[in-house]
């Protein structure tokens, strides 16, 4: 299983420190969506240009104009990027036809999808590289949220996936036994008094 940093930072200088601290443990670099909207798509080449052997993650969480928003997310140096599982068949089939141009992969994140094992199975058919079964924050603040939910829904579907939503040290084991292919991991790496031996205690964790 993968390790995966989300990070939800707000500055290429926030990113640039953070990756910098954690890529030695991780796989997966993600920039959040709120870090592409503020910083833009340029952070994505910083954080490529400075971690070249990492895979980096776009989260653009793209609703339409699939193929455009991939084409230049892939541009600016990309090797994954997210489209959101409530878009239309049509917008995910776009993103994927850009990421097979380029050799690279559509993540389709189902934040807010009542339905997810058949969406996951609909998007996997669509040409997604996995599925992200993810609970946003402000599903997390809720009263009684539970990442069973997602763990159930990801083992039921039978597609590669993630998990996303309050993954941390105390439930990175369940996730693996979920049978995810990734753990998706970001307040409890970036809000850590030492992010790095986070990171290192996360990928420890992962058998």
């Amino acid at each position: 299983m993968k390790l995966q940093v989300a990070m939800d930072v707000l500055t290429l200088e926030a990113a640039l420190d953070l990756a910098g601290k954690v890529a030695e443990s991780v796989d997966i670099i993600e920039l959040g969506t709120p870090l592409i909207k503020n910083a833009g798509l340029s952070a994505v080449t910083a954080i490529k240009t400075a971690h070249p052997d990492k895979i980096v993650f776009a989260d653009m969480k793209t609703m339409d104009a699939g193929e455009l928003e991939a084409e230049i997310a892939f541009n600016a140096g990309a090797d994954l990027v997210s489209v959101l599982g409530s878009a239309d068949d049509s917008t995910i089939a776009g993103a994927v036809k850009a990421a097979n141009a380029h050799n690279k992969g559509v993540v389709v994140d189902l934040i807010g999808v009542a339905d997810k094992v058949s969406r996951a199975k609909e998007a996997r058919a669509l040409g997604a590289q996995f599925i992200e079964f993810h609970a946003g924050l402000d599903e997390q603040a809720l009263p009684g949220y539970n990442l069973d939910v997602l763990l159930g829904a990801g083992e039921k579907a039978r597609v590669p996936f993630s998990v996303a939503g309050g993954v941390n040290i105390s439930t990175i084991g369940a996730v693996q036994r979920a049978g995810a292919d990734v753990a998706v991991v970001g307040g409890s790496i970036y809000s850590a008094k030492d992010p790095a031996l986070a990171a290192k205690e996360l990928k420890t964790a992962i058998i």
